[in-house]
């Protein structure tokens, strides 16, 4: 059977920690076959001595960076560690069910060469609202249970990765230093480089306990612009596909079509009618019309801190 190591980078949350390693610890999936690689980034709450004092079903291993070098790092250094020859991702905040690590790995016994994203919901305890409607709505939730779908939609939450095929492209790359896209970029090189395909297990779940509200869904949006811009100077082919090359700065080598969807974009994204739109949004109560809503407001978000971007740096 497969071995699994379940990998968890983590910074500063050792009570929602505790309640994500509670659920692992309730596995159907063989406890001898799992161990459980928690990164502690430096945090500053007692993660590490908690870590270390923890019993489980499974083996833990607990370690601790001696300085805070971001989530990529952390996950890479995780899996430098894993024995396991699946690698399940999880965050910090999420509560796995009881199958999900035997939902990962039998859909891997089908599909050995794939990326396998699970499916991330928001827990009912975080309230209901279009904003956090619009994140199980959107994404790979847009795809049928088990299809193939883009790899721009891989992310760390709940998603399985056989091990070696990440140590063969080179792990994350620990230049996104800020929150976004190191995952997105790592799906891209496995597709690329390893030859993998992103498929969908809408049966894996975890939920998400994390609560969101309007405002931090939006205003996160420009925090990710950088690791964003960083992530399209290293895969600039990527663009069009992620639906992103309309809400670059104009360039002088744009092709005419482009350069023609620059402007219009760049006309329904004006700061003064995005202000006017996010102030009724929350006023809109057509479901639909809701999330359409959205994913308007977050493109002007995106397309605003793209624009206070170099693309030097992950670092905003």
């Amino acid at each position: 059977m497969t071995t699994v190591s379940v990998v968890i980078p983590t910074y500063g949350k050792v009570e929602v920690l505790a309640r994500t390693l509670e659920s692992l610890s309730r596995q159907t999936y063989p406890a001898s076959l799992i161990e459980i690689v928690v990164v502690d980034d430096h945090s500053g709450d007692g993660t590490i001595d908690y870590l270390e004092g923890l019993e489980m079903p499974q083996r833990l291993v607990p370690i601790r960076h001696e300085e805070n070098r971001g989530r990529a790092a952390a996950r890479n250094t995780a899996v430098r560690t894993a024995a396991g020859e699946l690698v399940v991702f999880v965050d910090d905040d999420m509560l796995c069910e009881p199958d999900l690590v035997e939902r990962h790995v039998a859909f891997h016994a089908e599909r050995p060469d794939a990326i396998v994203i699970g499916n991330a919901l928001q827990a009912p305890e975080v309230g209901h609202s279009t904003a956090l409607t619009y994140l199980d709505e959107m994404g790979v939730h847009k795809h049928a249970p088990g299809s193939r779908v883009p790899a721009r939609y891989f992310v760390t939450n709940n998603s399985s990765v056989p091990r070696q095929a990440l140590l063969d492209v080179g792990l994350f790359d620990e230049t996104f230093r800020n929150y976004g896209f190191e995952d997105t970029e790592l799906a891209f090189r496995l597709e690329d480089l390893a030859g993998l395909t992103t498929w969908y297990c809408a049966e894996a779940v975890a939920l998400h306990i994390h609560a969101q509200s309007f405002d931090d869904i939006l205003d996160k949006r420009i925090e990710n612009a950088a690791p964003l811009r960083h992530l399209l100077a290293r895969h600039p082919h990527r663009a069009r596909e992620m639906m992103v090359d309309v809400l670059l700065p104009p360039d002088l080598a744009d092709p005419t079509g482009l350069r023609f969807r620059k402007l219009l974009v760049a006309f329904a994204t004006n700061r003064l009618f995005y202000r006017l739109v996010r102030g009724v949004a929350r006023s809109v109560w057509l479901r639909g019309l809701s999330l359409r809503v959205m994913t308007y407001l977050i493109a002007c978000q995106y397309r605003s801190g793209l624009a206070a971007t170099d693309g030097t740096s992950g670092d905003a």
